[in-house]
């Protein structure tokens, strides 16, 4: 069986929650990994919940997450895939792919190493910025990598040209959201969440005020729109609501742990999506595997699942979103049936058959 050394961590936040899911479960389906991540982690708690896993072993290097000491996490790196035979290496970021790059360059034939990258972000709310990153980006991942992982074919689309060494494989979603009795969808009205940091480009004044007019157009006094998370720009987000008059039917529940947000899908019967860009979008999966109702701008998973009418809406402007928000509140039936045809597909995001589509399209094709 080939060995895997994969990076769990990202930049500056060191273990991130995410990339420590996807570790356990690609270990728990089969495939033989050894982590390496740097010295923090996302929240609390993440590398304990690896070191109970008994198969994976993870390297801790000071600074990995840092743009510094390139020379030096170099050579700890190279040392970690001497030591452990490595030969296939998957990477998050783009200073993963320099880092491992130049190692593969100084062992040349000495020690064969294959690159997998996973494109998990370049969006600029920038429209230039946005296209100065692609053309970098893509070039990097022209030069080095072995193969490309797109969560979207939304994301694949950007990079068209890297098309024969891309793969198409979503994230999965925890356990949890799979194992547990779903209960039925509220019925009072619409009761909406979007997790999401409070910054440039999640849009969430776009809901807030396609809420409010709806709330005015059709008289609704029952529905809630709750928004989790934290970032610089909620205060402005919480201002917005009490000038429209709407603070009491909007919640900010702040920075919440997976379990919490899920407590919450589930106290809900539309997840909402008002983002500019998303590379794949936990929060259109998240809700559509527990027999939500979605409505999301065409970004990231959201046109790959989303057919209109039948697993929810896709929008573009404000105005559509009230359509949207008047069509569901008189016609609330269409919730349930939708949110009826989610639970049918939620297996494509089981973290059991995305292992094996891992396992079988990407590592042993290398």
């Amino acid at each position: 069986m080939k060995k895997i050394l994969f990076f769990a961590s990202d930049y500056k936040i060191g273990l991130s929650s995410l990339l420590t899911d996807q570790l356990i479960a690609f270990s728990r389906y089969g495939i033989d990994l050894i982590a390496i991540a740097g010295e923090k982690e996302q929240e609390q708690g993440l590398t304990e919940k690896i070191k109970k896993e008994k198969k994976i072993t993870i390297n801790r290097i000071v600074g990995l997450d840092e743009h510094a000491n390139f020379k030096r996490l170099a050579k700890t790196l190279k040392k970690v895939i001497i030591d452990n035979d490595i030969h296939i290496i998957h990477v998050q970021n783009n200073w993963q792919l320099a880092l491992v790059s130049y190692i593969k360059y100084k062992l040349l034939f000495k020690h064969k190493i294959k690159i997998i990258y996973t494109l998990h972000g370049f969006r600029h709310n920038n429209a230039w910025k946005s296209h100065i990153a692609q053309i970098v980006i893509g070039t990097a991942l022209l030069l080095f990598a072995n193969k490309i992982i797109c969560m979207s074919c939304y994301l694949k689309q950007k990079f068209k040209l890297l098309s024969y060494k891309i793969e198409l494989l979503p994230l999965g979603v925890p356990d949890s959201f799979f194992t547990l009795q779903i209960p039925p969808l509220p019925g009072n009205g619409l009761q909406m969440i979007f997790p999401a940091q409070f910054r440039h480009g999640k849009n969430q004044d776009i809901i807030i005020r396609a809420f409010a007019e709806h709330i005015k157009q059709n008289n609704d006094s029952i529905s809630k729109l709750r928004l989790p998370g934290t970032g610089e720009l909620i205060s402005q987000m919480k201002e917005l609501t009490i000038k429209l008059g709407i603070s009491d039917r909007v919640e900010f529940p702040g920075l919440l742990p997976k379990e919490d947000i899920r407590k919450l899908y589930l106290n809900s019967n539309i997840g909402i999506i008002s983002s500019n860009s998303e590379t794949f979008g936990q929060s259109i999966v998240e809700p559509f595997v527990l027999g939500r109702c979605i409505i999301s701008t065409p970004v990231g998973i959201a046109n790959d699942i989303i057919k209109e009418g039948i697993n929810g809406y896709i929008y573009n402007t404000e105005t559509e979103l009230v359509q949207i928000f008047s069509n569901l509140y008189f016609h609330q039936q269409r919730i349930f049936q939708i949110g009826q045809n989610n639970l049918k597909e939620k297996d494509i995001f089981n973290w059991k058959s995305i292992s094996q589509k891992y396992n079988n399209k990407i590592i042993n094709t290398l």
